[in-house]
């Protein structure tokens, strides 16, 4: 399940879900879409499709600075080698 990220009311939600990723002390591998919703939604389908990501492992979209434009991140545990 994906990590909800708490937005502070002095953040802008893209800077909530970027600060998150530097506060988690666990090592995971991030993947991080920004763009246009539709854009969004359909680069989420196609690794779903690929079998590189499940939909259920992205965050909500959530709006960044731009009009028309969000921001999802997955995280996974890092695997070590």
């Amino acid at each position: 399940m994906p990590e909800e990220f708490p937005l502070n009311a002095d953040e802008e939600p893209i800077d909530a879900v970027l600060d998150s990723r530097f506060r988690s002390h666990k090592r995971s591998n991030q993947m991080i879409l920004i763009g246009a919703p539709t854009w969004v939604k359909k680069i989420i389908h196609l690794m779903h499709v690929a079998r590189i990501a499940e939909v259920r492992d992205w965050s909500r979209l959530m709006p960044t600075r731009n009009s028309n434009e969000v921001i999802s991140l997955m995280q996974r545990p890092r695997v070590e080698e």
